[in-house]
């Protein structure tokens, strides 16, 4: 889905946003996202213009990098709450660790609606890399050509051999390529099933073999993290490290986004006002983490609808928090004190 035709469908002269295409347009653009993640990479950020429409009226994805599962909306949700109330928040950790880790390599970590969670170690310079996929449930595998039976530790598993079809080919369509691939699965314990897979000179079996063999039980916490949250609220999607989707369990249209622009994406506080999409309100100068922050208040309906809080860890990278109506202005404030970052 292109930017026109977003704002076709979910601009500010787009008719009502129904729950039917709320779940379409979520569902165009986790397509995307699931072809750039097996082909040429990640998509760039929309316009911030574009971003703010996707992301309080489809599922707040703000940097267009949610998970490559389609949440399903019911036919007639209802108003959406109009309040919350703020709690300690557990942040979310990948249960597992690679040691010793090769050399050169750092992991970057995603989650996915359904408890499927994966980490990515690669060198930043599009080399050989490897992933690491765990769910409760045994990942399904496509067009299998053949398996070995492999043992990691006291644990049975599987090399699994098979050609996939990606997101390939010149240009910007997206052509479908044949990709033979080798995946290792194996089932860690009752509710958690493994898989590993390479790119480059991790693309080898031998190799998949000994990467499983040095997994340990130590999570590892993720780099951006929630401390505070509503109650009742879960961890939707987790991407890249630098995007974090939290949804109200009870009423999934709801959702509440931190994510880490590019410097590019950055809105200097005297354009803020001209490059949200939508009726708005004043910029807000308000401090965060003891540093300046500017928020802004967005009209519209009831769920793109909300608040848009640009503000700075005290390292000085940029974050942005895009919370629904039903957030109060001290809210914003106080969830986004309880936001933190590593490198």
């Amino acid at each position: 889905m292109n930017e026109i035709t977003l704002l076709r469908e979910a601009g500010p002269e787009a008719p009502p946003l129904t729950a039917a295409a709320r779940s379409a347009a979520r569902a165009a653009l986790l397509a995307e996202i699931e072809a750039a993640d097996s082909g040429r990479g990640r998509f760039p950020l929309p316009s911030p213009k574009v971003r703010w429409r996707i992301g309080l009226a489809v599922t707040t994805a703000a940097a267009a990098w949610t998970a490559a599962v389609v949440v399903s909306a019911p036919d007639e949700p209802g108003p959406p709450p109009t309040s919350v109330t703020l709690v300690a928040f557990e942040p979310p950790v990948f249960p597992l660790s690679v040691d010793p880790v090769p050399p050169g390599l750092t992991p970057t970590f995603s989650a996915d609606p359904g408890g499927i969670l994966q980490a990515r170690y690669g060198s930043g310079d599009g080399g050989s890399s490897f992933g690491i996929q765990v769910s409760p449930d045994e990942p399904e595998q496509h067009d299998v050509t053949g398996t070995d039976e492999v043992t990691i530790g006291d644990r049975e598993g599987e090399l699994v051999s098979g050609v996939d079809l990606v997101c390939g080919g010149p240009g910007p369509e997206c052509v479908d390529v044949e990709r033979p691939y080798v995946h290792l699965v194996v089932q860690w314990r009752d509710d958690l099933w493994v898989q590993v897979s390479g790119q480059g000179r991790y693309d080898d079996g031998d190799r998949l073999v000994a990467l499983a063999r040095a997994l340990v039980d130590e999570p590892q916490p993720v780099p951006l993290q929630v401390h505070l949250a509503p109650a009742g609220w879960s961890v939707l999607a987790y991407k890249d490290d630098r995007i974090l989707t939290l949804v109200n369990d009870a009423y999934e249209q709801q959702t509440l986004t931190v994510h880490l622009p590019l410097p590019d994406d950055v809105i200097p506080a005297d354009r803020l006002l001209s490059e949200l999409m939508g009726p708005v309100g004043p910029v807000i100068d308000v401090t965060v983490h003891d540093r300046p922050a500017h928020l802004v208040q967005i009209g519209g309906g009831p769920l793109d609808s909300g608040w848009f809080l640009q503000a700075q860890f005290p390292d000085g990278t940029t974050f942005v928090v895009q919370a629904p109506a039903a957030f109060t202005q001290d809210e914003v404030i106080r969830f986004a004190g309880e936001v933190t970052h590593s490198q």
